[in-house]
């Protein structure tokens, strides 16, 4: 069967479709129902969170070189992209369908994480992949935020799932196994129609130590501004997403509308990505980037004022202002995040015209290293800050003090919106331009 270029990249992007499972539902979800449901606190859920995170972020070089150091007959990234299915899978069950006699903490670090192992694997794949079907500056752009524009609507069909389940007063195990079925359904569907239909290149392995590789892009600093950015970025989101759902019930007592709010942030970021993708492509990369984290920490910012002005509000009122807020937020969620990974395939090309060996999965290996640490940290500390250092207790809501309510507030707000100004400001710096790249492809060839 012949398929065109461009059903090729919608098959591509196609891949993330079933990856959002591992992102705001795990934050928004999982963590607070494991940590009040089965008792295990928001201190042992945030450790048992940081150490799975932490020990998964050594898997990155490994997977790195792994996609690097060793091609199959079908290619550099599909066997490995098939090797993270049953990982996938078999995990997804076992944490979103919680099996109560087995439940522990040693339960939720082991489903954590080999989910997030499975993950790793197939999305160096992935993204190293994106290397080879989109060599150019501009194509790159074009895939990679059509590879976010699908990941945000398979984020909205996932939260839409607790979003119906909670108007119909559902339980919070309704919501946790309905996006479970979603997972164990979408996984292997959107997988093996990748791995059907896409060509894969096999290239050579002459590839250093990936400890080298890593010593060596250090030292690039054109690569770590874009990751630097890229951690603030991470950090920013997951510690939003990880406090959302407490936000809600203990500061604005709309804990019933958590979902609904989520599912109309994210409606606005499919809408928003189409104007970031507009400015990258009709200026640069870097300035869209740049301006969508600076527009990201204005309305941030924006929100915190209203969240005090609407404290004494009735319930409907408040919700309809949070609401309008969030979906101004949310047309700049998702624009940063491709932008800054089609930047790091261009300066992989700039390691390639340097150095005359792909290095493609090594360094995006590096760079989601690196990206998970502010991942990571942005969860754990905030649930162990909350209920070890200043007594917050996830189970009284907006019974908590007062001091420890005020603290939750502006660690929700005032953290990210610096995260989002100083990631804006290393974006802007960065200096592979369209031309630049141009000039570097040319040398590659």
């Amino acid at each position: 069967m012949v398929i065109s270029e461009n059903n090729k990249k919608i098959i591509y992007s196609l891949l993330v479709f079933p990856f959002p499972v591992t992102g705001i539902p795990i934050l928004v979800y999982i963590l607070p129902f494991y940590a009040s449901n089965y008792n295990l606190g928001l201190s042992l859920v945030g450790l048992i969170f940081f150490a799975g995170r932490i020990i998964d972020v050594f898997t990155d070089p490994i997977m790195g070189a792994l996609v690097d150091r060793y091609p199959s007959r079908f290619g550099k990234h599909k066997h490995w992209i098939f090797l993270s299915l049953p990982v996938l899978c078999l995990s997804a069950y076992f944490l979103f369908f919680p099996q109560d006699e087995f439940i522990s903490g040693w339960y939720l670090f082991i489903a954590l994480f080999t989910l997030y192992s499975g993950f790793t694997l197939a999305n160096i794949a992935q993204l190293s992949w994106a290397s080879f079907i989109a060599p150019e500056y501009d194509e790159r752009t074009k895939l990679l935020t059509l590879r976010e524009i699908i990941a945000i609507i398979a984020t909205l069909i996932v939260i839409s799932i607790p979003a119906v389940i909670e108007i119909y007063e559902g339980s919070f195990l309704l919501k946790i196994n309905a996006i479970g079925v979603f997972a164990l359904v979408g996984i292997p569907l959107t997988i093996f129609l990748g791995l059907f239909f896409l060509d894969d290149k096999r290239t050579a392995s002459n590839y250093d130590n990936p400890l080298k590789s890593f010593k060596r892009f250090f030292k690039n600093k054109t690569l770590n501004r874009l990751v630097l950015a890229s951690v603030l970025l991470a950090f920013a989101q997951s510690l939003t997403g990880g406090l959302f759902v407490i936000f809600m019930d203990s500061i604005l007592e709309l804990g019933d509308y958590a979902s609904r709010a989520i599912f109309v942030n994210f409606t606005f970021a499919v809408i928003g990505i189409f104007l970031w993708r507009y400015i990258g492509l009709k200026f640069t990369k870097h300035f869209a980037a740049s301006l969508c984290l600076l527009y990201a920490g204005i309305l941030f910012l924006l929100q915190f004022f209203v969240v005090l002005y609407i404290s004494d509000a009735s319930e409907s009122v408040k919700a309809g202002v949070l609401f309008f807020v969030l979906a101004m937020y949310g047309i700049s969620f998702s624009g940063a995040a491709p932008l800054i990974i089609s930047m790091v395939a261009d300066v992989s090309d700039a390691e390639q015209a340097e150095s005359d060996v792909n290095k493609s999965g090594a360094m995006f290996a590096y760079y989601t290293t690196i990206t998970k640490v502010g991942y990571t940290l942005a969860v754990a500390f905030p649930y162990i800050f909350l209920e070890s250092v200043i007594g917050f207790d996830i189970t009284l809501g907006s019974d908590n003090s007062q001091f420890t309510k005020n603290t939750l507030l502006y660690m929700y707000h005032f953290i990210p919106v610096m995260c989002f100004f100083l990631a804006s400001y290393l974006l802007s710096k960065h200096n592979i331009s369209r031309e630049a790249h141009s000039t570097i492809k040319e040398n590659i060839s």
